[in-house]
């Protein structure tokens, strides 16, 4: 079992199946008391995606939706929860926008995954 960077405040979110947006991690969801690098360590990670495109949602940023990420680390807790590592990724979820169909627009989805790619400090590891 390799070693892993824990997630802090601040870490990198992407779209792993090709989308573009704003992945927004929803507010009060790191720990009061745990920091890793002097930044707080997420003890939940839930998100918001807007101005998406991708998929079947081919206006340019028509789509939106939300997601949460499971946490992996079997060995580390902060909080009496499971921390977050670099890596981690989503369930699955599906975003809501638009697409053309003649002169007008009609609902699209798409699914899409979000992963953390760089945890947002290097100091502090998990597995």
């Amino acid at each position: 079992m390799s070693l892993k960077n824990i997630a802090v405040e601040g870490c990198t979110l992407e779209f792993q199946n090709g989308g573009s947006g704003t992945i927004t991690v929803t507010p009060g969801q790191t720990s009061m008391t745990t920091k890793a690098d002097g930044k707080s360590v997420y003890t939940s990670l839930k998100f918001t995606v807007s101005a998406y495109t991708g998929g079947e949602i081919t206006i340019p940023g028509s789509g939106s939706g939300s997601g949460e990420i499971t946490a992996s680390a079997e060995k580390v807790k902060v909080d009496g929860k499971k921390v977050f590592l670099e890596g981690d990724v989503s369930a699955t979820f599906t975003i809501t926008g638009q697409k053309p169909s003649g002169t007008t627009t009609v609902p699209a989805t798409n699914d899409e995954v979000v992963k953390i790619t760089d945890a947002g400090q290097s100091k502090s590891k998990g597995a």
